[in-house]
């Protein structure tokens, strides 16, 4: 693989699952919102793992008008915020391991499609604050991905990133954003491995091909 100066990393797929907290939370929102009852469960939330909030909101309630899906999909986030920083989620084996190798060698960042708040879950629940220079959510500045790379790029100064990820749109943001992709098999996608410039079977295999 080409030399590169930083590492890009996805969230959920990545280096961790949460959908089993996440499924739990739809279910406390169902009990206040009974006509979307059965809506969302543990597959459902995997399916569309990856996308934004505002997808979410359209690929989970197509019915609704989108203000109404939104604050559904919104009200769980907030939900979910709070319970990630009291259990978290599960990580992919070594993914700590590998992590503390990588942040010795290159500065590390993560980049998700989530809402604000989340990834400070991640990291706070974890003790990974400072393996990580930083990071940025779609929830943040309502960006999409591939302009949230961009926006790591330019502030920091990155030459040459990798983006480490697990579903075709981390693939196509990559593209998108002129970053080489490192697609993880381990996760939640599928990707074609002729679009990637390496597939990590494993979050060990992180380590053969990033270093």
């Amino acid at each position: 693989m080409a030399q590169f100066d930083s590492i890009l990393f996805d969230l959920d797929g990545t280096l961790w699952d949460a959908t089993s907290v996440t499924a739990g939370i739809w279910q406390v929102v169902e009990r206040n919102h009974p006509d979307i009852r059965g809506r969302v469960n543990r597959d459902t939330v995997q399916q569309y793992m990856g996308h934004t909030n505002e997808e979410l909101a359209s690929l989970l309630f197509p019915e609704m008008p989108f203000a109404e899906g939104y604050a559904l999909v919104m009200e769980s986030c907030r939900e979910e915020n709070r319970l990630l920083r009291e259990k978290g989620g599960i990580l992919y084996p070594d993914v700590r391991e590998v992590l503390e190798a990588l942040a010795g060698e290159y500065p590390l960042f993560i980049i998700s499609n989530c809402q604000a708040g989340y990834i400070e879950a991640f990291l706070a629940y974890h003790g990974f604050e400072d393996l990580f220079t930083d990071h940025v959510s779609s929830g943040d500045f309502g960006l999409a991905k591939a302009d949230n790379i961009r926006y790591i790029c330019r502030k920091h100064g990155l030459k040459h990133p990798v983006y480490v990820g697990d579903t075709i749109g981390d693939c196509n943001a990559s593209a998108e954003a002129g970053c080489p992709f490192v697609f993880v098999s381990y996760g939640f996608g599928q990707v074609d491995a002729k679009k990637c410039v390496a597939v990590a079977e494993s979050p060990k295999n992180l380590l053969t091909i990033l270093r």
